[in-house]
């Protein structure tokens, strides 16, 4: 097994690790894992369909995270996602089957400049409480390398989506390829605290283009209420 190999295994064996290891809420309360907003949507313009599955585990329950997405030429990305489908345990979040539709549309600035607007709506299924949840965003994307990718922007989301009040905040993030088509890093953070605030970092590796898995870490944001988690993932792509 050459380096590479060696790297990726050691990642995949420390995700394992990490979420089987569950994180308990401050006090033992219901909390929410950061990931229920996403601003950086597949940008292959070029109409490829990409399944995805990811799997959570937080205090004491295992969650599974499915993803249907399709990404046109023109720029429109559309995504169909259901987070926190709880596979083994259960009631640890406040939140459980929350079910949405992501739609958004990339922009060409120049060769180093992209913009991208977008919003994301659902609710919470298999619940008596159906209340929309809603965030609308905004990034620019500055790409200085062509290996390296920064963005920023705006986001805004409902009281029934962060579970304090309506918040306008900012998000910003970044991938970096330092192994082209084969190993990529990718972080995004969410400012605020409340239950879309705090960061999530995930290694991918590319076995073949069109299937890779990736490991990764939350971080919670102060007084968010959330709590360190762990994931790990694998993507299917049509091309």
């Amino acid at each position: 097994m050459n380096f590479y190999g060696r790297y990726w295994l050691a990642l995949c064996l420390s995700g394992f690790i990490f979420t089987t290891n569950t994180a308990e809420a401050k006090g033992g309360s219901k909390a929410h894992p950061i990931k229920k907003v996403n601003v950086t949507p597949n940008t292959r313009n070029e109409d490829v369909w990409t399944v995805t599955l990811e799997s959570n585990t937080y205090q004491e329950t295992v969650y599974l995270n499915p993803v249907l997405d399709f990404s046109s030429r023109n720029g429109w990305d559309i995504e169909v996602a259901s987070y926190n489908i709880p596979v083994y345990g259960g009631g640890a979040q406040n939140y459980e089957w929350d079910s949405y539709v992501n739609m958004s549309k990339t922009f060409d600035i120049s060769t180093q400049f992209k913009a991208i607007v977008g919003t994301q709506n659902g609710t919470t299924a298999l619940t008596t409480s159906h209340q929309l949840h809603n965030v609308d965003y905004g990034l620019m994307i500055y790409q200085p390398l062509p290996t390296v990718n920064l963005h920023a922007g705006p986001y805004w989301a409902n009281k029934a989506l962060t579970v304090t009040t309506d918040y306008l905040g900012y998000t910003a993030g970044f991938v970096f390829e330092p192994i082209k088509n084969t190993l990529s890093v990718q972080g995004d953070y969410f400012s605020g605290s409340n239950n879309v605030s705090g960061a999530i970092f995930n290694v991918f590796y590319h076995f073949i283009p069109k299937i890779q898995v990736y490991v990764g870490v939350g971080v919670p944001e102060t007084n968010s209420g959330n709590e360190f988690y762990g994931t790990v993932g694998f993507s299917l792509a049509s091309k």
